[in-house]
Formats: C-alpha cells, structure tokens, sequence
C-alpha cells in the first residue's frame, strides 16, 4: 500500500483551539454586556468586537465567525433586556470574518498601516454601516438619522480597536504563542486552514 505523501491538514477546531475561542467568546460578552455603556437605545460604547477580531485574525474567518454568532447570540439572550435580533448578528460577524480575508491580499508587514488596513474595512461595513441598516429594520429609525451619531463614535472605536491589536502584536504576546505575523498562522491567516471536528 502506497504512502500518502500528501502533507497533513490543518485542523483549525483542535482542543486547544476551542478552549481559546470560548475564552475569546467569553471575553467578547463580558466586554460589550458588562463594561460597555449605552447613553441612548441606538448607542453602545463597547469594545467587544476586539475578541472577534483576534479570533478571525489568530484562527481564520471561520473562526472569527463563529465566536461572533456565539457571543452574539449568547451574550443578547442571556444579558441583555432586548431580544436577539438576526440581522444585526451580522455586524460581529464582518468584524470576524473580513480582516483575515483581507489578510489573504496583504504582503506581510508589521507596521500600523498593515493592521489599519486588515481591521479599518470591517469596522466601516460593520459598526459604521450594517448596524445602522439594521437598526431601521428593527426600530424604524432612518439611516442617515442614526448615521452622523453613532458613526463618531464607531470611528473612535475602531481607532481603539486597532492599537489594541497592534499593540498586542507587537508585545510579543502572538510570537511567543508560536503564531505568526498579524497574530495569526500565517496560512489560516490567509484563509486557508481546513476545518475539523475534534474526535
């Protein structure tokens, strides 16, 4: 019997893995249900969308998404007086999703430009856009009314948000965990990893 001299896959839902990604999710609700503000219904002031980016960023848009949903959808019906709303998950999940495959066109570079440009799209298409799309849907107040309030606001954060997450990468925290530059493996950074379940 011939030997397979293929090269193993990656898998991306390992034991450990989980472990961090409910951490990151934990993190996530701990962080926009607890110690996030809301000075009016249509405002928060939460970094909670900060876990969801060093997941996509570490483990890949699979990943990033699925802690997403999961703190999304966790984090509304168990702490939270509104009910959970689907069209809105969709704003955790851009924040999850789009900076790794961002991350797939990008040479490497560990610059502050490189993680501007892996994290500012996402925090644009989500927090700044879909979340005011889909507050119309559930609320009926106009898009270009709740727009120049919250948009501020989401911009500071998403500042926040990418100093964070530069800051961290160059604390050497990534490296030391074995990953590679932009906190994540450099091919499931990229996208590529394969997903497994853990038997």
């Amino acid at each position: 019997m011939p030997k397979n001299t293929s090269k193993p896959s990656k898998k991306l839902f390992t034991t450990s893995t989980l472990v961090t990604l409910g951490l990151l999710t934990a993190l996530s609700i701990i962080l926009e249900r607890f110690l996030g503000i809301m000075p009016t219904p249509n405002i928060r002031i939460a970094f909670g969308n900060l876990p969801i980016i060093l997941a996509g960023l570490l483990f890949g848009p699979v990943a990033g998404a699925v802690v997403a949903i999961l703190a999304d959808f966790l984090g509304t019906t168990l702490f939270s007086s509104f009910p959970w709303f689907a069209p809105m998950a969709l704003t955790p999940i851009i924040m999850g999703v789009v900076p790794p495959i961002i991350g797939k066109f990008l040479r490497k570079r560990t610059n502050i430009v490189t993680f501007i440009a892996l994290i500012l799209p996402a925090e644009i298409l989500g927090p700044v856009i879909w979340s005011n799309v889909s507050l119309q849907m559930l609320n009926g107040v106009s898009f270009w009314a709740n727009l120049p309030l919250r948009a501020p606001i989401k911009l500071l954060i998403a500042v926040c948000d990418i100093l964070l997450v530069f800051l961290l990468y160059k604390s050497g925290v990534f490296r030391a965990l074995g990953l590679d530059k932009y906190g994540g493996k450099a091919s499931e950074l990229r996208g590529d990893a394969k997903v497994h379940s853990q038997r």
